[in-house]
């Protein structure tokens, strides 16, 4: 029985991956950290309308110590997932991390500590294995693409923008083609921005509005033809079975891992 403590436990995502856990024959529920609106209320009727006996609260370090030697999957916020992961790495807790917009000072921090202390820690910008596939897919066309360009789509209250999931796709990308890719001849933007961000030649294009959830689209050019890969997640139970995953399989890490990928096979 693996014991979790799940951070940011009131958010939607969290919400979801308690009702997984609680779900699951082989996890137990130890704690959950959530905003403090919710403070003292069982989380389980909370998500579920059923009681479970664990009870939203602040106190970080009592969670942790009924986790230790289990995991913590942080669903909370960027400025707050350093102090998380460097006190769950001294109660002996893996630490999986679905929590995006990180300070890149934090994230160095971290990588350092888990590097030293050899403890798993697990960072995955998007649990839906389709998702993780595209993004393999992705690596593989920009070996025999030049001009790549990705548009990410998603509901608006998310409030990093480029997802973590683009910038993981960028980046990849960048990385399985050491000549780089093809950019336009620089033109005047009559209205600013209106190309996007750039990550190593590709441009980046964020959408926030109702009525999305999570979706992205690579495009890839090439004379004459276009090749366009696609991930759409319609509801957030299509992030529990990576999330699942991820819980079951973060102690055989040595340190930080990035990507969902990395603990498939």
């Amino acid at each position: 029985m693996i014991p979790v403590v799940v951070s940011g436990a009131t958010g939607r995502m969290g919400r979801e991956t308690v009702q997984m856990v609680l779900g699951q024959v082989d996890m137990e529920l130890v704690g959950a950290l959530g905003h403090a609106r919710h403070l003292g209320e069982d989380i389980g009727e909370l998500v579920a309308g059923d009681s479970c006996g664990v009870h939203v609260t602040a106190d970080l370090d009592e969670a942790l110590e009924r986790a230790a030697g289990g995991v913590m999957v942080d669903f909370s916020t960027g400025t707050a997932v350093k102090e998380r992961v460097l006190r769950a790495i001294q109660h002996d807790v893996a630490c999986v991390i679905g929590t995006t917009a990180i300070p890149a000072a934090d994230e160095d921090e971290i990588v350092n500590v888990a590097r030293t202390h050899k403890h798993p820690v697990l960072l995955v910008p998007n649990f839906a294995l389709g998702a993780v596939l595209m993004m393999k897919f992705a690596r593989e066309a920009a070996r025999y693409y030049r001009w790549a360009e990705i548009l990410e789509m998603h509901h608006e209250r998310k409030l990093d923008s480029p997802s973590g999931t683009a910038r993981r796709t960028a980046e990849l990308m960048v990385r399985a083609r050491p000549d780089g890719f093809r950019t336009p001849a620089e033109g005047e933007e009559t209205v600013k921005g209106a190309r996007g961000g750039n990550i190593g030649g590709i441009r980046i294009h964020s959408v926030r509005m109702p009525g999305l959830l999570a979706h992205q689209m690579v495009l890839l050019g090439g004379v004459g033809e276009t090749l366009v890969l696609r991930h759409d997640s319609a509801t957030r139970e299509c992030f529990m079975p990576g999330v699942a995953l991820a819980i079951q399989r973060v102690r055989r890490l040595d340190g930080l891992v990035v990507g969902l990928e990395n603990i498939l096979d």
